[in-house]
């Protein structure tokens, strides 16, 4: 880091993480229901767009040449860089397009304790980050890069999935349902309304409905009740490591 970046970087304020809590289930499809069931009088679905009521999410991975970040998640103290990017559709039929809102974020996981700084970027800065580019050092996302205690990194593996979000009216608990789960190769643009669906297809997970929960400070009754039933479907495998997993099963990327 040059020295006047290392100046810039005192004088600004650390991006705010968000604390909460987490576990992941893969459950059977009566497993699935029942959870529905239990929780279905304390959440309602949760729609970003409701024009685009279909909704995927576009991960990209980065990770350094020695692979680092992948090399944390059996650690105790898993980290994970990732690139997020929002797509819809207005119909399962229709092929789902990038709604342009994209951010940066940096996860550590501590058993179901879960520290998040997630910033929001624009396209030059989305970008540079999946071409390998320098970003401006006096952005936020810069910083953030910057106070990865892993560096320097470049994009992986792409994660591409149907998410279905259910939440309180408070949003203290929120619950995604994860469907059709492809990697790819990180894709090569970040633009606005592009076609989002990934081509270069390196892997398929299980058909399965991931499961993520999520809540903050102590978990209501009523969801550790639901959980009790998806206890024994409890998975540690995050999408990162699967995806990686598949990328280095056959030939890494050369770009």
């Amino acid at each position: 880091m040059s020295a006047t970046a290392r100046v810039q970087d005192e004088d600004r304020p650390a991006p705010c993480a968000e604390q909460d809590r987490e576990r992941r289930f893969q459950p059977s499809r009566d497993a699935l229901a029942a959870f529905l069931s239990a929780i279905q009088g304390w959440t309602s679905r949760h729609l970003y767009d409701p024009g685009l009521p279909v909704a995927y999410t576009r991960t990209t991975y980065l990770d350094t040449e020695g692979l680092d970040f992948l090399g944390t998640c059996h650690s105790g103290q898993a980290e994970r860089l990732r690139l997020r990017e929002y797509a819809g559709a207005a119909h399962l039929a229709e092929a789902p397009v990038l709604t342009g809102t994209r951010f940066l974020e940096l996860k550590r996981n501590h058993g179901e304790r879960r520290t998040k700084v997630r910033l929001p970027l624009t396209e030059p800065e989305a970008r540079a980050i999946l071409t390998g580019q320098p970003l401006p050092v006096e952005g936020a996302a810069a910083l953030l890069l910057r106070q990865a205690s892993l560096t320097p990194v470049r994009p992986w593996i792409t994660a591409w999935y149907r998410r279905t979000t259910l939440a309180t009216v408070s949003c203290d608990v929120r619950i995604t349902l994860d469907e059709g789960l492809v990697f790819a190769l990180p894709p090569d643009t970040p633009a606005a309304a592009a076609v989002a669906a990934p081509t270069r297809l390196v892997g398929r997970a299980p058909p399965a409905t991931v499961v993520e929960v999520k809540w903050k400070r102590d978990a209501p009754s009523w969801l550790e009740q639901a959980l009790w039933g998806l206890s024994s479907h409890e998975t540690a495998a995050s999408k990162f490591e699967q995806g990686m997993h598949a990328l280095l099963d056959g030939a890494r990327p050369t770009k």
